[in-house]
């Protein structure tokens, strides 16, 4: 049973469609690469899958269970595009990570030991762990995405859902994503990354799905990097279009 299956999926804004009838599905324990331009699509396929935006036709199902009635959320961990950890309150790194956790407990109960020791296991595998006091807002960018990423680990997802982890980090980032993405490989987790290029993460992804004007043109092998892009040291920094920017800043509480 796929931990994902997209069917038929159309996403409109404004009456215009940007996700046309869309097919996916995603298998337990495999790495999928969802690439295409700015605009194509992409991001606000995540968005749905996620919940964030409604369809307007088409299916989603999350392990097997229909989108609406899907209550397991601790199941997927989630890593939104470029939002930034600060929230506008201040907040260290672990307070920001331990959102991860929400779904593991009942409503206003204190955090236990397991949610705790997965907060500290989290940073520590995206390299923070001498950062979890640290206030978000005083972090670079690169290690902000870092605790975006251990959030989305502290939920110890089946499914993990990346969107454009890779845009605007330096090369040590990209590195210590490339190893957090082998090693849930290597445990069982599914993981689909949306990416404009694959970069050190390639020779991990099982294909890629390719979108053009919000339909799939491709679904295989992974394209492999050429030029600048094989450059292990390459800084991705592409101009985002206004359709695919946006996101959640804090997903967690699902």
């Amino acid at each position: 049973m796929p931990v994902l299956n997209v069917s038929g999926a159309t996403v409109s804004y404004g009456g215009r469609a940007v996700v046309r009838g869309v097919d996916l599905a995603v298998e337990p324990g495999e790495a999928v690469a969802l690439m295409g331009a700015n605009g194509s699509g992409k991001s606000t396929l995540i968005k749905a899958v996620a919940g964030l935006v409604p369809l307007a036709g088409g299916s989603i199902e999350l392990f097997g269970t229909p989108q609406k009635r899907f209550r397991a959320w601790k199941r997927i961990g989630y890593v939104p595009q470029r939002t930034g950890a600060a929230s506008g309150v201040p907040s260290t790194a672990a307070e920001v990570v331990s959102q991860g956790r929400l779904a593991h407990r009942l409503l206003g109960m204190p955090p236990k030991r397991a949610d705790r020791d997965a907060v500290t296991r989290s940073l520590a595998e995206v390299g923070l762990a001498d950062h979890a006091h640290c206030s978000v807002d005083t972090l670079s960018g690169g290690q902000q995405q870092r605790v975006l990423i251990a959030r989305a680990l502290a939920t110890d997802p089946e499914l993990l859902i990346m969107d454009e982890p890779t845009v605007g980090v330096d090369a040590e980032t990209q590195a210590a994503l490339a190893t957090v993405v082998a090693d849930r490989i290597d445990a069982g987790c599914a993981v689909l990354l949306v990416t404009h290029e694959l970069g050190p993460l390639t020779d991990r992804l099982d294909r890629a799905v390719v979108l053009a004007d919000g339909k799939v043109v491709h679904d295989g092998a992974p394209p492999r990097p050429v030029g600048e892009h094989a450059d292990p040291h390459h800084e991705h920094a592409h101009p985002h279009a206004n359709g695919d920017a946006a996101d959640e800043a804090i997903w967690g509480g699902k």
